[in-house]
């Protein structure tokens, strides 16, 4: 059983108790648990006068609420410090998301390479490039993010709760993971997009070269067929010329009128002969300039 002053050196101890929790040196629970003791001992405890028990219960009532007090500031401070924390890992999460790359444009990029590609070649490498370009540019956008979000959390780890710290971590690796790989995807897709362009342009050039020494070959083959022919028009132009030549001598010399007529009848049938060789021949000197 305490008397008076044993109360009081409970009290002064109480409230260095209560002193060391607020300076952080020791736990709440152990000043609860000298209140509750100290409590008891009130109960068991006698006093001079009930003025002087009034005034120790008093003082003890008054550190009591000190207390309460004390752990209610503290926790508006844990509940203050709470709501900073999640916001700044929000922050962060903000950051996250617009490190992260889209999609839609990695899926642009793979449409080149579905079909798209011979169709651009037409248009030169830039129609293939552009796409790649811009899916750059989007990239650089987020690495700017990362590093500001980086940034961001060391600046403001020191403000943030431990599970929140390790949240807004994971977000910015999970991101970092992401942009790594688009990267990557980026390098190989235009590495690729620029050796198939290649490809397909030096497929494009044979073909060409193909197609157009086939047509050289069949020109050739009809060159040299309209020569034959122009050669066989020629031989049998002088063979009907010089027919001609000896029709004209037998028609000097013929024997009689009615003779001389019928040679005159042989005469304009081979000049009809020979007028038609000179057309044919005139045709297909034409036709062998105009393949020239």
């Amino acid at each position: 059983m305490k008397d008076r002053s044993g109360i009081e050196a409970l009290l002064d101890s109480l409230e260095a108790l209560v002193d060391e929790a607020e300076g952080k040196r020791g736990k709440w629970k152990d000043v609860w648990s000298e209140i509750r003791s100290i409590g008891q001992e009130f109960k068991e405890s006698r006093f001079p006068t009930v003025q002087d028990r009034q005034t120790a219960w008093s003082r003890f009532q008054s550190i009591v609420a000190r207390v309460k007090a004390c752990q209610e500031q503290a926790m508006h401070e844990i509940e203050g410090r709470v709501g900073e924390s999640e916001r700044h890992l929000e922050q962060i999460r903000s950051y996250a998301w617009e490190a992260t790359p889209s999609s839609a444009s990695a899926d642009a990029l793979l449409a080149i390479f579905t079909g798209g590609l011979s169709v651009l070649v037409k248009e030169g490498v830039q129609a293939i490039l552009g796409p790649f370009d811009e899916r750059k540019l989007e990239l650089q956008r987020c690495n700017k993010a990362m590093k500001e979000g980086w940034a961001y959390l060391s600046e403001n780890k020191t403000a943030m709760l431990g599970k929140h710290k390790q949240e807004a971590f994971n977000a910015l690796k999970n991101a970092s993971d992401s942009l790594e790989a688009a990267w990557d995807a980026w390098k190989r897709g235009r590495r690729e997009a620029i050796d198939r362009f290649r490809a397909e342009k030096q497929a494009a050039w044979e073909a060409r070269k193909a197609k157009q020494e086939t047509w050289e070959t069949k020109m050739r083959e009809n060159i040299s067929t309209l020569e034959e022919r122009l050669g066989r028009l020629e031989s049998a132009l002088d063979h009907r010329e010089s027919n001609l030549s000896k029709l004209e001598g037998m028609r000097d010399s013929a024997w009689s009128d009615s003779y001389r007529e019928r040679v005159d009848g042989w005469i304009d049938e081979e000049q009809e002969r020979i007028n038609g060789i000179k057309e044919k021949i005139i045709r297909s000197r034409s036709g062998y300039q105009g393949r020239r």
